[in-house]
């Protein structure tokens, strides 16, 4: 292979935090499977100086661009910035297109989307229709940009009667904040992975939220997910022992996640999180496309699950976006996994 591939990530802060360093985990899991399939790396940072990004892709002349940018200045909204440089200069890149990169990073728009296609997602409410809210119901305060659960916690869960706690969200801008009706019940992690007969969705996993006082909110929040000596995080659990799901809410989530891939148009590697209410129904709550590749993200667990190696999980990603299989040497086409199983 004569030109490089290049793996652009997000530029650190100066003193960054759990969640921001977990993309130089990344980074190293994308540059030794690509390098083990053959590919000169190169990487490279980015920022708001997207001239500098520019000047660096035409420098280098990828022949494929890895896009591991999750934020850029620790900003979800311009996180479709780098891909819309790409898309710009015709340069093949890994994960979801422009458009639904962007749908996919602003969590309304994304709503809008699923209800136009018949998916199901929990009721909304944008910040100037808190006078619609049901006494009888509960929610759930989120951001529209922020990934990795970045400003989301169990303090953001309040009850519809609440009219203290209602009063003081009021402030709260609607370009950065939603009301999401939240949904009791069982919450589900579910990828899928691009590959020759199309998207897999590999076996489905569960969080299981263990000995959760009576009325504590049990969701996979910024605590539950980054900081290790919480009880959050201590008593949570990712489990593909699922015993008791029903065959017909089961298939509703394979259809989902399906039809998700096909009409919003994503690609390469996609993980949809789920709750599924006390009626067995079940509601996308987020969309994550590229969604994280470190070794302990959900994506790579249920990847793991399926026989699959990191190796193999950005062979599928690369092919994908290139449209066509490498041409591998031999000795890293002998050693690759059989095809996994679908769920």
């Amino acid at each position: 292979m004569n030109q490089p591939a290049l793996i652009l990530y997000n530029k650190l802060s100066k003193h960054p935090s759990d969640d921001e360093l977990d993309v130089l985990e990344q980074v190293a899991i994308v540059r030794k499977a690509l390098k083990e399939l053959g590919f000169e790396v190169k990487t490279g940072q980015v920022d708001l100086n997207l001239q500098k990004t520019l000047h660096q892709i035409k420098k280098i002349n990828p022949c494929f661009i890895f896009n591991l940018v999750e934020t850029i200045n620790n900003l979800g909204e311009f996180v479709y910035f780098p891909a819309a440089i790409y898309h710009s200069l015709n340069i093949p890149f890994s994960g979801s297109p422009l458009i639904p990169l962007f749908f996919a990073a602003n969590k309304v728009r994304a709503k809008i989307e699923m209800k136009r296609l018949g998916v199901p997602t929990p009721s909304w409410f944008e910040m100037d229709a808190l006078h619609l809210l049901n006494p009888n119901k509960k929610y759930i305060l989120k951001p529209i940009w922020e990934e990795g659960s970045l400003g989301l916690d169990e303090d953001c869960v309040f009850n519809g009667n609440d009219l203290e706690f209602i009063e003081n969200i009021r402030k709260k801008s609607k370009d950065y904040y939603f009301v999401e009706e939240f949904v009791e019940g069982r919450e589900f992690n579910i990828s899928i992975l691009a590959g020759p007969r199309g998207p897999e969705v590999l076996p489905f996993a569960e969080m299981h939220f263990i000995d959760y006082p009576e009325g504590k909110p049990k969701i996979m929040g910024y605590t539950a997910k980054w900081k290790e000596d919480s009880f959050e995080y201590l008593n949570t659990r990712r489990t593909f022992e699922i015993k008791e799901l029903d065959q017909a809410v089961y298939k509703k989530m394979l259809h989902i996640c399906n039809k998700c891939w096909n009409k919003l148009g994503l690609k390469g590697y996609v993980r949809l999180d789920f709750r599924i209410d006390l009626q067995g129904n079940p509601y996308v709550i987020d969309i994550n496309a590229n969604p994280c590749l470190s070794g302990s993200g959900g994506f790579m667990a249920a990847s793991k699950r399926a026989g699959l190696k990191p190796r193999d999980i950005i062979q599928r990603i690369v092919e994908h976006a290139l449209g066509n299989s490498l041409p591998l040497n031999k000795k890293h086409s002998e050693k690759m996994s059989p095809e996994p199983v679908k769920s």
